[in-house]
């Protein structure tokens, strides 16, 4: 029975222990719970059930001690792992101490990665171990389980039974001695003694079963289901809170208007919009992602950009790097272009806002715009080129939640005709209230790096969240960082290489021996590149040339002797080409009047007649009616008051012939001269550059240009004034009246637009036909083209018009130092040699006379040349007779409006 009490006072005692829930036999392991976490965080927020378990036992058993080893997954790298998994054992150990724990009872390592109980590959394995371990062991080291109470009682029932077997051994004495009556008394006696002994036993193990059941019922009680949540929920409200403390995120946005200011300035006016997100991320919230973009409108021109990077923050310094692309157009060109730049930034955070500095590189550094083809195998392109720059940057609190914040930097010109230049910006953030901000912003040189400065004035709203200046202090994750904007310039470079054309000038045949001039200077080149001459014989004796590596040089031609030259032209890229000519030079013979007549032969009075002439042979040349002796070729002009014969008298070695040539003057019709154009190109001009000064006349016998003197009724010529000049062309006719017409040349100190290109193709229409006009300008604020084609136009376009009639298109570009124009001619109605012929093609005999006839279409002039005769400027239709000494070509050039001309050659042979 005693055995039976004490099996049921154990039992009791059994039933209070595992009434108190430390024992877990239910469980598949003994091993006290994992305390598992998220991704990258050493926030406690799992297992608060088990650690105040433990907690409780390590409380009431101060020789007890716990090791708390952290793990991680197998995200980064090994030492970070280390540190992350310390992190989290700490965690767990400042909970327990928090309930109770002695501090000594508790130590804390780390293991990193090394130690994963399940794949990493999955996600749910990479939760498994991102864990805790913990390992309790008793005052002698012996481990604790999670089901060690159990143990224990365990225990405790083998001692009773042990105590029952003896028990029961004694009985089995007794009975034993039972059996001899004579012991049986002393044996009583015995058993009495040894009973009272067992009584005592009975006692003590009593007490030991009350004092047991008193330590059972002195253990606290376990935490209710509702006491756990509560603590759970409040630990993992902190953890949240703390979370969202360190990675607060922040995003704004806004948009300005306003005027822009300077020369170099694109439009009066610019709108802009930007977008910011600024997002903490990590465990201890050191590290952020900041990405922004902007829009850029000014007239003529859009930018956009955006830019995105990393900040770290250590203390009261932080860095970032930044990748920032820029897209920009312009209008007129042909497309537009990307551009990319590398950023890295320094700041030293304070109470009151961040200081710092910063460096640009790019790493796209052009973008081409536009292409304009300059010769077969040239280009000239137009493209955007970044601009790095180094400067400093600064956000300051002013008065309540308002900041400043400002950027200057030194901006890396590459340009070589520009100087380096500064740029920056500064902007006042005043905040309505928690969400909404007024802005004003001024800048200066922000983007497009001109020829000239440029700036902007804007105001607007910025709307949104943000951490205030005053309270960067505070905070120990990033703040935002001011990116600097992608700069840049716009730049031209010709591309490839077009070769120079050579002119050698006409085959000079016929010419009388002694000095002959060979004339190179028509020769150029496409790219306007500077070119060399270097002239050669390939043909006929030997001679020297005066001047070989002139445009012009001469020579000293034999009579008799044919010689042919080459001339090569060749550009600064090493580009050559090559023309020929041939010079004859004739042995005179007897004097021979080849020519000698008057144009007009008939006038009015007051009106002038030339007379021409070409002699052969003759040692004097000279006429009467007071000219007197002239040279053996040429042309005079008279203007008799009444019909006179002019003689000429040619004396040669075989004596002397005469010639005549007899000006009428009479009531005979007469003609008025009329100047058809007169153009200037360019308009514009900068000192000690030039400007080509073109004309065309009709019915003209006389014409000048003031300050250029007498010129041809049909030509061009360039000037070079050192001031602005306005040119005045004169034309005569024969009916003695002047018309006139003025043209300015404008000379400009300042840097004024650059007419690169304005020409009209095809420049030659049919009535009814079309041509395109196109032009690329620079440095332009304003573009119009008259008549009727418009104004604002872009910088590089082209337009489509049909005149009626030959026209003038006058291009005018303009910026804040002046203005520039140029010329362009449209002419309706091709000029065209309809017929040019002689009469014989084949002469009989040397100086008999030959007739050439010629018609034309839209013509208003001809000349005609050939071996023995100057140039003629004669009738559009008409006939002209030569005498021809030896097989020569002449050669017939028609000019019509515009100046447009053509040619036609033919060749008389004398048998």
């Amino acid at each position: 029975m005693k055995k039976l009490a004490a099996i049921g006072a154990l039992g009791f005692l059994a039933s209070g222990l595992f009434a108190q829930g430390l024992n877990t036999g239910g469980q598949t392991k003994d091993d006290w719970e994992e305390i598992n976490f998220e991704f990258n965080s050493s926030i406690l927020s799992d297992g608060y059930p088990s650690l105040l378990r433990l907690a409780d036992l390590l409380s009431q058993h101060r020789d007890y001690k716990v090791k708390v080893t952290g793990h991680t997954d197998y995200v980064g790298s090994a030492a970070y792992n280390d540190k992350l998994a310390l992190r989290r054992a700490d965690a767990v150990k400042a909970f327990l101490v928090k309930y109770g724990v002695g501090d000594a009872q508790v130590t804390t390592s780390g293991d990193g990665k090394r130690s994963p109980i399940v794949d990493n590959k999955t996600k749910e394995g990479r939760f498994m171990n991102r864990r805790v371990d913990l390992a309790v062991t008793d005052g002698s080291g012996r481990l604790i389980k999670e089901g060690g109470i159990g143990d224990v009682i365990n225990s405790l029932m083998s001692k009773l039974d042990d105590m029952a077997k003896k028990q029961q051994e004694c009985c089995d004495q007794i009975l034993k001695k039972l059996d001899k009556l004579d012991d049986i008394l002393a044996q009583l006696k015995t058993l009495q003694g040894d009973n009272a002994k067992l009584q005592s036993q009975v006692d003590d193990l009593r007490n030991q079963h009350n004092a047991l059941k008193d330590q059972v019922a002195g253990l606290p009680k376990p935490l209710t289901s509702s006491q756990t949540q509560d603590i759970a929920h409040t630990e993992a409200l902190g953890a949240v809170d703390e979370s969202q403390r360190r990675n607060k995120k922040f995003s704004v946005v806004s948009a300005n208007i306003g005027p822009t200011y300077g020369a170099g300035r694109t439009g009066n006016f610019t709108f802009s919009g930007r977008g910011q997100f600024f997002s903490p991320f990590g465990g201890d919230g050191t590290r952020a992602v900041q990405a922004q973009g902007e829009y850029m409108y000014y007239p003529g021109r859009q930018e956009g950009q955006f830019d995105i990077g990393l900040v770290n923050r250590w203390g009261s310094i932080q860095a970032g790097a930044f990748g920032s692309f820029k897209y920009l157009n312009f209008k007129g060109n042909q497309q537009g272009g990307g551009l990319g730049q590398a950023a890295f930034l320094f700041d030293y955070v304070f109470s009151r806002g961040r200081i710092g500095i910063f460096g640009t590189q790019g790493f796209k550094n052009t973008a081409i715009l536009n292409s304009v083809q300059l010769g077969p195998q040239s280009f000239l392109q137009t493209y955007a080129q970044i601009v790095n720059q180094y400067g400093g940057s600064a956000l300051v609190g002013v008065w309540g939640n308002a900041y400043i914040e400002g950027n200057l930097a030194y901006l890396r010109n590459k340009n070589p005709n520009q100087s380096d230049a500064p740029g920056g910006s500064v902007r006042l953030v005043q905040p309505l209230n928690e969400h909404v901000a007024f802005t004003a912003e001024a800048g200066f040189n922000e983007t497009l790096l001109n020829t000239n400065d440029s700036g902007r004035v804007v105001f607007g709203l910025q709307l949104g969240n943000y951490i205030h200046p005053k309270d960067y202090g505070k905070t120990k994750s990033p703040v935002p960082m001011d990116v600097p904007r992608v700069r840049y310039q716009l730049l031209t470079r010709r591309l490839g290489n077009s070769p120079p054309v050579a002119n050698a000038g006409p085959d000079q045949v016929g010419v009388p021996g002694g000095t002959v001039t060979l004339d190179g200077s028509a020769s150029y080149d496409p790219d306007n590149d500077p070119i060399t001459y270097q002239w050669t014989q390939i043909g006929g004796n030997s001679v020297t040339l005066a001047t070989p590596t002139a445009a012009k040089t001469t020579f000293t031609a034999v009579a008799g002797q044919t010689y042919i030259f080459k001339l090569t032209v060749t550009d600064t890229g090493g580009l050559s080409s090559s023309a020929t000519t041939r010079v004859t030079a004739t042995t005179p013979a007897t004097a021979t009047i080849v020519r000698f007549d008057a144009t007009p032969n008939q006038i009015s009075a007051g009106q002038s007649s030339t007379l021409t002439w070409i002699v052969q042979g003759a040692t004097s040349v000279s006429i009467n009616n007071g000219i007197g002796n002239v040279a053996a070729s040429g042309s005079t002009t008279v203007s008799p008051t009444a019909t006179t014969t002019y003689t000429l008298t040619a004396v040669g070695p075989n004596g002397n012939v005469t010639a005549n040539a007899i000006v009428t003057v009479g009531a005979g019709g007469t003609t008025s001269a009329q100047i058809i154009r007169f153009e200037g190109n360019p308009l514009s001009i900068q000192p000690g550059q030039q400007s080509t000064l073109s004309w065309t006349t009709t019915g003209a016998t006389q014409v000048s240009i003031s300050g250029v003197g007498a010129v041809t009724p049909n030509g061009s010529t360039t000037v070079t004034p050192t001031q602005t000049t306005t040119y005045t062309l004169s034309a005569t006719g024969s009916d003695g009246k002047t018309v006139t017409a003025p043209i300015t040349i404008t000379v400009a100190s300042g840097t004024v637009p650059q007419v690169v290109v304005f020409v009209a193709t095809p420049q030659n229409i049919d009535a009814g036909s079309s041509t395109k006009l196109c032009w690329q300008v620079t440095g332009a604020t304003s573009i119009s083209i008259q008549p009727g084609v418009g104004s604002n136009l872009n910088a590089n376009d082209c337009a489509t018009v049909s005149p009626t009639a030959t026209t003038t298109y006058t291009l005018t570009a303009t910026n804040a130092t002046g203005q520039i124009q140029a010329n362009a001619t449209v002419n309706v109605g091709t000029v065209r040699i309809t017929s040019f012929t002689a009469d014989p093609v084949t002469s009989t005999a040397a100086g008999s006379p030959v007739t050439l006839s010629w018609t034309t279409e839209n013509a208003t002039s001809v000349v005609l040349i050939g071996s023995e005769i100057g140039p003629q400027t004669l009738p559009a239709n008409g006939t002209f007779v030569i005498h021809p000494i030896t097989n020569s070509t002449y050669t017939l050039t028609a000019y019509g409006n515009g100046g447009q001309t053509v040619s036609a050659t033919i060749s008389v042979f004398v048998r």
